[in-house]
């Protein structure tokens, strides 16, 4: 059997709230290839982890993190319903050099996938400060995705060694110069067999979101998926039999 590399999706978030420090934190324990983790600007610039526009479905206040600063958005609780028996590293936001900090002092060999999000207020900003962290960590393994071909196409022209993901809910139009891989939605991937052959035939790796049965996994894998993201990464992997090394 063929298994794909299995990604933490936001980190091991059904353990812990999502793209928290504990829940990164609990993906290395679990062993997880990879961590998958959002990225947006603060208003005072700086570079954090939310996937939402807003911290409204997210933690107990409101406001988009555009528009808040990062000492704003630490005060808030990100833990649902306001656990406080969870550790402060569960409900409070954290910054991608937090999550870089960690990983460095895990000495784990695990892969970075950062997916810029857009549309931002900031515009390629987004992009120029990502990379201005990104070159502060040269030994991390960090992929950079975006659904946004126009973030992909700033990031080539400021970097064009480092390989790509170019994300879709349905894929239109070609795949942007300097994207090795593409990652659709399992059900999209699962419902055109035809679209994934071809995308693996073309030369690009292929990455399925968000995958948490080990028997989809698993014919995601023989169908040639080379990366699974799983918020719940530690179980799949065991009913698995364990992700493959990274290549």
């Amino acid at each position: 059997m063929s298994t794909p590399l299995i990604a933490a999706h936001r980190g091991s978030h059904e353990t812990y709230p999502e793209q928290t420090i504990a829940a990164f934190r609990q993906a290395l324990e679990e062993d997880a290839g990879g961590l998958e983790f959002d990225v947006r600007l603060t208003a005072d610039r700086r570079l954090v982890l939310h996937h939402d526009r807003t911290v409204k479905r997210t933690s107990d206040g409101s406001g988009a993190v555009a528009d808040l600063t990062l000492d704003q958005l630490k005060a808030l609780d990100f833990a649902p319903g306001g656990d406080g028996s969870l550790p402060e590293e569960a409900r409070r936001i954290a910054t991608v050099e937090e999550l870089f900090r960690l990983v460095a002092s895990s000495g784990r060999d695990v892969r970075l996938y950062a997916e810029l999000k857009h549309p931002s207020r900031f515009g390629g900003e987004l992009e120029e400060r990502f990379l201005e962290l990104v070159r502060e960590w040269p030994n991390l393994d960090i992929v950079v995705m975006s659904f946004s071909k126009a973030a992909l196409a700033r990031w080539h022209r400021l970097e064009p060694e480092r390989p790509l993901v170019w994300i879709f809910e349905f894929p239109y139009g070609k795949v942007p110069e300097g994207a090795a891989a593409v990652s659709g939605r399992v059900d999209y991937l699962e419902s055109d067999l035809e679209f994934l052959e071809g995308a693996k035939k073309d030369g690009y790796d292929v990455y399925a979101w968000t995958v948490n049965d080990a028997e989809r996994a698993a014919v995601l894998g023989e169908k040639g998926v080379d990366v699974v993201f799983s918020d719940r990464p530690g179980a799949l992997k065991k009913e698995l039999g364990g992700p493959r090394p990274l290549q």
